[in-house]
């Protein structure tokens, strides 16, 4: 078990990810996952627009670019709360460590998975991996915007 701490943590540091990160400063302005399956499978993402002077608003897009399937796309807008909430799921769950997380073990065919975020003070937050030896926290980060994603994206599948 140790053995596999020191390999995560030197693998961590050579793929350029360090969990020693300050939290963002500012208001989420926006926050996305995306899924997108090679070959011609398409992309899926949610996306959580909250610019300032706007009212935010959700976007989903299902099956983007895919050859098997036809693409959904749908709008909603939601309450500042909406934006809020979420903000505090992510610094609770320190998602913002994640930041420069990346993981490529070159793999043919496979998902290529990403989660985005930028706060109004200019700073972002961004993570991607297209691996099967994944860091946990990663993995938990995207399920955790995929979930607060949910309620819209099951509404668009509709």
């Amino acid at each position: 078990m140790r053995i596999k701490v020191i390999f995560f943590m030197l693998a961590a540091l050579i793929c350029g990810y360090a969990s020693a990160q300050d939290a963002p400063k500012g208001n989420l302005i926006y926050c996305s996952y995306s899924q997108e399956r090679v070959a011609g499978l398409g992309k899926s993402y949610c996306e959580l627009i909250a610019d300032p002077g706007t009212a935010p608003k959700v976007v989903v897009v299902l099956d983007q670019r895919s050859r098997i399937a036809e693409e959904v796309r749908a709008e909603y807008t939601v309450g500042r709360k909406v934006v809020e909430d979420l903000q505090d799921k992510l610094a609770e769950a320190k998602v913002y460590e994640l930041n420069a997380y990346s993981a490529d073990e070159h793999l043919e065919g496979g998902t290529i998975y990403r989660i985005y975020m930028e706060y109004d003070s200019g700073e972002k937050v961004n993570a991607w991996w297209h691996a099967h030896d994944v860091a946990p926290e990663a993995v938990a980060a995207f399920s955790l915007i995929k979930s607060y994603f949910e309620p819209w994206r099951k509404k668009a599948e509709n």
